[in-house]
């Protein structure tokens, strides 16, 4: 998340096979939630410099089984308006990543499961 002409944005990406996503993935065995929020971050985009801000909250997607802990997360370096990634996870898919107003909507463009988890965090920050 950052502010950019005073507006909140979140970072998000373009994967090429499967829409507008949010940086996500699973917890390796006996390795923390917030652990697990870094290196999926890194693993995904190339930022190796964050740290946690705060939790925001549990959501459970209607499509998927299991639970998914968001995180805010803040990177100490200054991050450019879009780069690309490439992402060894899937593959070896590049990953253009790009920042999105955060209180506006999602275009049709993004996967149905990161629009509604792009609406789980609008309400919880906006709260």
């Amino acid at each position: 998340m950052r502010t950019w002409n005073e507006r909140l944005q979140i970072l998000v990406f373009r994967h090429p096979l499967a829409g507008i996503q949010i940086v996500k993935g699973t917890v390796e065995q006996d390795e923390s939630l917030e652990k697990a929020a870094l290196r999926e971050l890194f693993e995904e985009s190339g930022i190796d410099n964050a740290s946690i801000e705060k939790f925001i909250g549990v959501y459970s997607p209607q499509q998927s089984g299991a639970d998914w802990y968001v995180f805010l997360c803040q990177s100490d370096e200054e991050l450019p308006e879009e780069w690309v990634h490439d992402c060894t996870d899937d593959g070896g898919l590049n990953f253009a990543f790009f920042w999105h107003a955060l209180f506006s909507p999602p275009t049709e463009e993004w996967h149905m499961i990161f629009q509604d988890l792009l609406k789980f965090i609008q309400s919880k920050l906006s709260a």
